[in-house]
């Protein structure tokens, strides 16, 4: 069982180190400044399309990229001996180094959905799509951080991965056949497919939970992939 003091323990930590890295706060500004361009020089677009490029964009690149930065600059630093000192277990500091990223996200996505003009109505429905997705995104961050070596290095790392998750989902409708194809693998396809549902008014209860259900169960096969790596190379290597 999670011991919830230990994940706020992690969770302040994390806040220390958000709050020095300047590179890391752009990224929550960019998404917001991509809906407002995309509502005032395309304002012949389809309905939602605006808010949904911008909740994708935040979920993928804030989600990732916050997360493996982090963890890439604690191992620069050695500042994470902090946490390998700690008797904190391995999904604690998951979670409490993941909790502000995901909080952060919510954030953001409620503000962009009140900045756009769209009505409450299908609001729960997005903050949960979105949560779920962050959560997927966040884990992934996670696994990149472990695997570079160093900040500079998550980019080359993680690219491909940003990339994959952020474009194929939104060319799949224009490109069908494999690209189709293998958008629908992608927890960032199902995520745009519930906007689409949610933001245009067609939406189906029984499609959006299998969207929200396929979103969830890539996030519990990322967090197992997350675990394995984290035990195999530790946040030290």
């Amino acid at each position: 069982m999670p011991n919830f003091a230990r994940i706020t323990a992690v969770f302040l930590k994390e806040i220390q180190d958000i709050r020095k890295n300047p590179n890391i706060l752009v990224m929550y500004a960019l998404p917001v400044l991509l809906t407002l361009l995309w509502n005032n020089i395309m304002p012949g677009m389809p309905p939602g399309m605006a808010l949904s490029f911008g909740l994708l964009f935040l979920v993928v690149m804030v989600g990732m990229y916050v997360p493996s930065m982090m963890i890439a600059e604690e191992k620069e630093k050695k500042t994470i001996e902090v946490l390998l000192l700690s008797p904190a277990t391995p999904a604690e500091v998951i979670i409490g180094k993941g909790l502000l990223t995901l909080l952060s996200i919510i954030l953001v996505a409620i503000f962009l959905v009140l900045f756009t003009g769209h009505q409450l109505q299908g609001l729960l429905t997005i903050l949960l799509a979105t949560v779920l997705t962050s959560v997927f995104a966040i884990f992934v961050g996670m696994i990149v951080g472990l695997l570079a070596k160093n900040q500079m290095s998550t980019g080359v790392v993680g690219m491909p991965v940003y990339l994959l998750l952020l474009i194929v989902p939104q060319v799949a409708e224009m490109a069908p056949g494999a690209v189709q194809i293998m958008a629908m693998f992608l927890p960032t396809y199902h995520y745009l497919l519930i906007l689409d549902y949610v933001l245009t008014a067609s939406a189906s209860p029984v499609r959006i939970l299998s969207n929200l259900g396929f979103i969830a169960f890539s996030s519990f096969i990322v967090f197992l992939l997350l675990l394995y790596i984290y035990k195999i190379k530790g946040l030290k290597n």
